[in-house]
């Protein structure tokens, strides 16, 4: 006959008992709770869901965790956000991206392998990008943090335009809301991304654009280092496997973005000219760290 337990023995098996089962209740309850995905606010935050919706869906089936979007109103309260812990995912703008990898808490992932690029477009007939056709104009132009706005402010300084003395500067919520006001004539041009004005081509068929500054990576996708590291790789692999998957069809082919490609040194040193400024604005970040 086996010998009794004694009561205290039994007492701190059934507290082991207990931790244990509350430890996996509180594992499963956090594999419930929603993952937090951030977007960019180049569009309305309507819009951007209904153009993300496939990849959202993609992306929890992948991670075995609901997503749950939001965007801010501006580029700034999205950088706050970003740096405030407030997204667990999230796509962001290049420069963005590159420098919160350099402060250690968010680890990139993949980005959109077409470049992105600052375009001035016109109604009926391609604009010229030159000085004195640009001279006396209204422009409008989406956040001036995004990274689109500083290629065109670069290529506005070059040709010596000074906002509000050479021409009007009418700022606008995103890159969708300046070809909204340019197509309903309330501007004579918009400088926008690419792929935005591609977004819109098929809307809009009479708008005409030439490239207007340099080209650089595009959005990036990023998960925090604070989530478990099997979850940020299923994360980076649901992305570039995204463009093999119906829904990724679909989403390439409405947003022109082709597919999710690893993010390379190449992309870490075209944003380094842009880091200084983000340093001066939001706190200059300890040495990059990928």
């Amino acid at each position: 006959m086996e010998p009794p337990i004694d009561p205290f023995r039994r007492r701190t098996l059934g507290l082991l008992a207990a931790v244990a089962l509350g430890a996996l209740g509180c594992a499963r309850a956090e594999e419930a709770q929603p993952l937090r995905f951030g977007i960019q606010p180049f569009r309305t935050a309507e819009v951007l869901l209904t153009l993300h919706k496939g990849l959202l869906d993609t992306l929890a089936q992948a991670l075995g965790r609901p997503l749950r979007f939001s965007t801010r109103p501006t580029y700034d309260a999205y950088t706050k956000a970003l740096l405030a812990g407030e997204f667990d995912l999230a796509i962001m703008p290049p420069h963005i991206a590159v420098w919160l990898a350099g402060r250690g808490d968010w680890e990139l992932e993949a980005k959109y392998e077409v470049r992105m690029s600052a375009i001035l477009v016109g109604r009926n007939a391609t604009p010229a990008p030159e000085a004195e056709a640009l001279r006396g104009r209204r422009i409008a132009l989406g956040d001036p943090d995004s990274i689109v706005s500083l290629v065109a402010r670069e290529t506005l300084d070059r040709l010596g335009l000074v906002p509000q003395r050479d021409f009007t500067l009418v700022l606008t919520a995103s890159h969708g809301a300046s070809l909204q006001v340019l197509a309903n004539g309330s501007v004579d041009y918009a400088i926008v991304a690419n792929t935005v004005y591609g977004q819109f081509r098929a809307r809009y068929p009479s708008l005409q654009a030439v490239p207007f500054g340099l080209d650089v990576p595009h959005l990036m996708a990023a998960a925090r280092r604070a989530l478990p590291e099997a979850l940020r790789t299923r994360f980076r692999a649901a992305l570039l496997s995204f463009h093999e998957t119906e829904a990724g069809r679909r989403f390439f082919a409405d947003t022109g973005y082709r597919r999710f490609v690893p993010i390379t040194e190449a992309d870490f040193a075209e944003m380094a000219p842009f880091l200084p400024a983000l340093d001066r604005r939001y706190g200059s970040p300890p040495e990059l760290s990928r």
